[in-house]
């Protein structure tokens, strides 16, 4: 199960004041995201995921490669996802980038412009289409949408993941989507022993994966499969990218690491690595309802 769930509030703090220290160009967006973090955790901490019962036929669906959960049937905290939606338009109103975007979105809640519960589901089920065509009509950037919603939602996937996490075999699912939710992972680690596991990109949940396959494409021809690094940061920080379907996940090396590793903090700690990726002409695989700070 994805240790991140794990991390008490105090502990994603430290993290991101010592990230801080190393890489004090990246203040800003650390800083932004011990906000959206403290936010979260709060409401993670509050939210009760009504009770999923997995019988013997959820079961047999796992082994045959269904993720535990329906999101689209699925039953959502909208009070709770509303109130952080809102928190998170807040702190993203102070970014003078995005203002413009936060102010129109206020004030289309303010008009009820926007079905909130709608829009959670549709983030939730990855429907893009959904997200560009309420951006469009309300002349926000889609990412930034995507990123409230999908942040919003996000505690309440990660308390059902930590409801359902004793039914995943680690030893049966070797997909390259999550096996609660259903989701793309957006960041891959390397553990003891060289055994590789991949994070789910909207519950975080933690499975393990082939080492010389690509999550995305399933391919696992070799000779299409490549890694690179920095020199500065060494291997502990890599992209992993398919030349088949040219998209990449960053990869940890957690051998290499000392001291606490929280993977979200990580991932927004090498945005350098995505920013080499995209300028060779990969796409990133997994949504992280991404980084809307520039």
């Amino acid at each position: 199960m994805g240790e991140n769930l794990g991390n008490t509030l105090d502990q994603v703090r430290k993290r991101i004041d010592t990230l801080i220290e190393e890489k004090p160009s990246h203040k800003e967006i650390l800083e932004f995201f011990k906000e959206v973090m403290t936010e979260q955790y709060r409401m993670r901490t509050s939210t009760n995921p009504v009770s999923i019962r997995i019988d013997g036929e959820k079961t047999q669906a796992l082994i045959e490669g269904n993720p535990l959960l329906d999101k689209k049937e699925l039953c959502l905290d909208v009070p709770s996802a509303t109130k952080l939606f809102k928190k998170l338009c807040g702190l993203l109103s102070f970014n003078e980038d995005n203002s413009g975007d936060t102010k129109r979105i206020k004030q289309a809640l303010l008009n009820k412009d926007i079905n909130l519960e709608e829009l959670f589901m549709h983030v939730g089920i990855e429907n893009d289409e959904y997200i560009s065509a309420l951006s469009k009509r309300l002349k926000v950037k889609d990412d930034l949408l995507s990123f409230l919603a999908g942040n919003s939602v996000k505690p309440i996937f990660e308390a059902y993941a930590s409801q359902l996490k004793g039914y995943v075999d680690q030893e049966i699912w070797w997909r390259g989507y999550c096996p609660v939710c259903g989701s793309m992972p957006f960041i891959a680690q390397f553990r003891e022993e060289g055994e590789r596991f991949l994070t789910c990109s909207l519950c975080g949940f933690e499975w393990r994966f082939m080492r010389l396959k690509c999550p995305f494409c399933e391919n696992e021809d070799h000779k299409r499969l490549r890694y690179f690094y920095t020199n500065s940061e060494g291997t502990a920080y890599r992209v992993d990218v398919c030349e088949k379907c040219k998209r990449y996940i960053k990869t940890l090396d957690t051998r290499e690491m000392a001291g606490e590793v929280i993977l979200i903090i990580e991932d927004i700690g090498t945005l350098y690595l995505d920013v080499l990726a995209q300028r060779e002409g990969y796409l990133s695989g997994g949504k992280t309802h991404g980084v809307v700070i520039n």
